[in-house]
């Protein structure tokens, strides 16, 4: 479904009162009652963020987590990696490592200010030693 300008303003202006209360831990969004991608196998919220997670992204070396980022407004992400790094521990944990993905620019998709963070599993990524 496409967004209309009047739900756009609508939904912006509900994310301005949720703005002026502290952020708040995350809380799980009820996929069964809620519509949402295909591709989405769980999701939580809070007063800045909606993060829309996908437990089996495919990959070339199997498959990983993908977890999708957006603040309520749809504007970038001040403080953009201490918050994301935030957002990794209180979802993932903090001893788990996470990566954004930059992909080359002929596959760029920048419709909106969405942040994409991946978790692999263990010995997938080669991880910096000094």
């Amino acid at each position: 479904m496409m967004e209309t300008r009047q739900m756009k303003r609508a939904r912006k202006k509900e994310a301005q009162k949720k703005f002026k209360l502290p952020a708040g831990k995350f809380s799980p969004v009820d996929l069964n009652i809620r519509e949402h991608p295909h591709w989405m196998t769980r999701a939580f919220i809070n007063n800045r963020y909606v993060v829309m997670i996908n437990d089996n992204a495919k990959t070339t070396h199997g498959t990983a987590i993908r977890a999708m980022v957006q603040r309520h407004d749809d504007t970038p992400i001040p403080n953009h990696w201490r918050e994301m790094q935030n957002i990794k521990n209180e979802l993932f944990g903090g001893e788990t490592i996470a990566v954004e993905y930059y992909p080359r620019e002929s596959e760029l998709t920048d419709d909106h200010n969405i942040y994409w963070m991946f978790i692999y599993p263990n010995n997938i990524l080669p991880i910096p030693i000094d």
